[in-house]
This record gives structure tokens, sequence and C-alpha cells, in this order.
């Protein structure tokens, strides 16, 4: 997900009932966006990172809220991140500051079975590839109980605190894990992610999930090859997992 976007999302399913036209075997590595994308916007985990970042700036600078939020969002368009920004003009510790807006509560966060079965049945390695932080993305591996499935989390400190969508963590992702970028698969609920995803060679999927922000690029968007609603509905089809009717 993309810092600064945040947003209510209803209940949402698959686009197509279709298999997707996509074969596993042609993919070696799995590549997945954590925030709003392995959950459900609907848990709203982001609105409590923004609300955070918020209050860390105007800690920081003495800053009226409303005058807080304008420069976080002013920084995230300068720089990808408010995080960037206050390193670039305040000299920050990032770490800090990445364990302050990450101090939240993730049991919105429920427990997803078919998420794990369905991981369970993709063959493959399989990575989280996020601009949020390694302790976050353990919290939210976590609660959804899929854990056992990724080998490794590459963060925004892998990335030496460079966000998505540049191109500098994808090549470093790719170099440090020894991966093939055109035999690897990455799903993003953030289109712009997708663009040099693709550039490299990837296949992508870009998670339509109904967030007012998740606006729906063109849909003849050369950068994305799949859409869907919901990863893991998307992910059931794939590997052929049938969900008991209730």
């Amino acid at each position: 997900m993309t810092e600064g976007a945040s947003g209510s999302a209803g209940g949402v399913r698959a686009i197509s009932s279709e298999p997707p036209p996509l074969e596993t075997a042609s993919i070696d590595v799995w590549l997945f966006d954590l925030d709003n994308t392995l959950y459900p916007a609907s848990c709203r985990l982001f609105d409590q990172i923004d609300r955070a970042m918020g209050r860390y700036v105007a800690d920081l600078l003495s800053l009226e809220p409303a005058e807080a939020r304008a420069l976080q969002k002013q920084y995230f368009r300068e720089h990808g991140t408010t995080l960037r920004g206050l390193m670039t003009h305040h000299d920050i510790d990032p770490h800090d500051y990445l364990s302050v807006v990450h101090d939240i509560d993730h049991t919105p966060v429920q427990p997803n079975p078919r998420l794990d079965a369905a991981l369970e049945r993709l063959p493959g390695r399989k990575l989280i590839f996020t601009n949020g932080s390694v302790p976050h993305a353990e919290a939210v591996l976590d609660r959804l109980g899929v854990t056992r499935h990724f080998e490794a989390i590459f963060d925004i400190v892998a990335s030496d605190f460079i966000p998505k969508p540049d191109l500098a963590p994808y090549h470093e992702l790719l170099r440090r894990h020894g991966i093939a970028p055109n035999r690897a698969f990455f799903a993003e609920d953030s289109a712009r992610n997708l663009v040099p995803a693709h550039a490299l060679g990837m296949t992508t999927l870009y998670v339509q999930h109904g967030a007012d922000w998740n606006v729906d690029p063109h849909s003849d968007a050369d950068y994305i090859h799949h859409r869907c609603e919901d990863v893991t509905d998307w992910l059931e089809t794939l590997v052929g997992v049938v969900t008991p009717e209730s």
C-alpha cells in the first residue's frame, strides 16, 4: 500500500470466477505487498498509521494537527514517504519513527485459514515486499496465521529507506534474494508500484479492493497483468481450492 492512502472499503469478492490465465509453474518467486493486500482494507490499519504519522510530525515540529497533516502529505508527495521527507529535512532517526508509527492495534486483522491453505498449495518461494517495517509485517502475518509461508520480509529498512516505486529497492530485493524478475510475481494494491515491477519483467497482480483512494487505472494499462478484489479469492482460484458453501 502507498502511504497517504487511507479510506474505507466494503465487502469485496474476486472480480471473476474464471481461472486466472497464469500457470504456477511459470513462477519461482511470489512477492506480496503487505498493507491492504494480504488483509482487507476494511481493517483500516493504515488509518491508524496515518494518524500516528501526523502526531509524530506535530510533536517533532511543535505544529498544530492541521499544519502537521499538511506537511506530512507534502513530504509524501515530494519524497515518496513522510519518513523520507523527515530524514531529508529534519535528520530524524528513522528507526525511532518506525517504532512510533507502527505502534498500533493489529487486532482488526483476523486469522485467515483460507489464505493459509491457498499459500500452502502455491508452489515456489514467497516473500513480503513492503514500505513498512519488519515488526509491523511480522505482527500482521502472525494475526493472519500465515507467517510460515514467507521466507523473508524485505522492508523499508532493507531498501535503505528508499520506498517503492523507486527502482532502487526492486533491484536490491532481486539482488539480495537471488530472484530472476521474469520468474517473479508481484501482488500490490498500489498500481504505481506495479510499474517498475512490470518494467523489470515481473508478472503483476493489481488488488482493487474498493477503498476510496484505490483508484482503478486505465483498463488497458500494460503494467497490470491480472486484477482482483481479494487476494485470497484469487489465489484459491489459481491453485484450485474449493471453499465449502456456508
